[in-house]
């Protein structure tokens, strides 16, 4: 084996369905990176839409999104996640297939809202699938080199999407959209070839709706969802810093969101390690909020550098907020698997993402205040929040995994 293939082969899980899985997740980054990268540009040039409109139907796609996560996780519960994240895959494929025939904002809208409540229904099922096929210590793991293979699909993707956008032609933008449906019915044709999955034996007399009404695990949702806050940080907060309040060329805005990139690669398996117990994941939670607040912190101290010394500080606060990143994905996906009702993964997994999403979706104008308008003083209010999200979710967690439920304080997620 070459020394490329080895490497390769170092960001993939062993051989079996835990690295079809992976490859999943590698295949539909690949058109995601494909398509979002060039889709504003498709959307003004070629739909003929104005950014105010398109920014108007992405927001409300997004509030509708969320409402099909617990309904979508408790059908996967009953037919099969594999079933149900398959349709969500097709569904996918034929909705953005609809880009190439809308010329309004109504089908527009139609079309996006139609792709977000695919995506949101995907969400849980496609991590309760992978709860049915890792074993219980394992699952952390897994989902580390799922991380691995988005962030290395989508740049893969974006970098195939600069093609198109230096033809600058209807074709070259049309070919965006096709290979991401070509993406999604890859997907499809490796998920028809992978195991059903075993289904937990269900508990009964246990309530309809469980998940909704465990506060403390809707709780510890919400807190990770600020944590996630994160991503806002570095694709809203940072370019808006540099552009406004640093010296720094505005081209290193690509080289930081690179390092990020390269970073979370490397590290995302290896920050995940020690996560697979609720008490170790509530414990990378609390770093993460640590590592976030020196990032915040480090940045607000970059606007009086010059250019050079603003750049090289710049990208030590960049290593900071991609720690910090690792350790929240890493706290939640060993907190939700954790704290996760066995026959149940669908739905608590669902409410999971129900949560985090509506506590995340803040995040932006927060970001986007805070930055322009607090400068040093709003990075540290932020990064504040970072810190007491993560402080937080400790006790919270310990008290989850006390409380009577299926899921002990010392059990392996699962």
């Amino acid at each position: 084996m070459s020394s490329t293939s080895k490497g390769a082969a170092a960001l993939l899980p062993p051989r079996g369905p835990l690295r079809a899985y992976a490859v999943t997740t590698l295949i539909d980054w690949i058109g995601n990176g494909l398509f979002h990268t060039g889709a504003i540009v498709f959307f003004t040039r070629v739909v003929g839409l104005g950014a105010a409109q398109v920014g108007l139907g992405l927001a409300v796609a997004a509030l509708l999104g969320p409402a099909v996560s617990v309904p979508a996780g408790r059908l996967g519960d009953k037919v099969g996640h594999r079933r149900v994240y398959l349709a969500t895959v097709l569904v996918r494929a034929v909705a953005f297939a609809g880009y190439l025939f809308v010329h309004s904002f109504a089908g527009f809208l139609a079309v996006v809202c139609a792709i977000t409540l695919a995506e949101s229904a995907g969400r849980p099922v496609k991590s309760a699938y992978l709860a049915q096929l890792a074993d219980s210590t394992a699952l952390v793991g897994a989902s580390a080199y799922s991380r691995v293979m988005l962030n290395v699909g989508f740049s893969l993707g974006s970098l195939g999407a600069g093609a198109a956008l230096a033809l600058d032609s209807h074709a070259g933008y049309a070919a965006l959209v096709l290979g991401n449906c070509l993406s999604y019915v890859l997907v499809a044709a490796v998920l028809l070839r992978m195991p059903e999955g075993e289904k937990a034996a269900r508990t009964p007399g246990r309530p309809r709706r469980a998940a909704l009404r465990d506060g403390r695990f809707l709780l510890l949702a919400a807190l990770s969802g600020l944590l996630y806050v994160s991503s806002d940080m570095l694709n809203i907060g940072l370019p808006l810093w540099i552009s406004e309040r640093t010296q720094a060329p505005r081209w290193s805005i690509a080289v930081l969101m690179l390092l990020n990139t390269a970073l979370a690669i490397l590290l995302q398996v290896r920050a995940a390690r020690g996560s697979d117990t609720v008490p170790g994941a509530a414990t990378a939670g609390r770093r993460s909020g640590v590592a976030l607040l020196a990032a915040c912190a480090v940045t607000a101290t970059t606007a009086g550098l010059p250019p050079v010394a603003a750049v090289a500080v710049l990208a030590v606060a960049v290593t900071l907020l991609t720690a910090g990143e690792l350790l929240s994905s890493a706290s939640g996906w060993g907190i939700s698997y954790g704290l996760a009702v066995p026959e149940r993964q669908g739905e608590y997994l669902g409410a999971w993402s129900l949560s985090s999403d509506l506590a995340r979706a803040g995040g932006p104008l927060l970001v986007a205040v805070l930055v322009s308008h607090g400068g040093g003083a709003g990075w540290l209010a932020l990064g504040v929040l970072f810190l007491a999200a993560g402080a937080v979710t400790v006790p919270v967690a310990g008290r989850a995994a006390h409380a009577p439920s299926p899921a002990a304080a010392e059990q392996t997620v699962g």
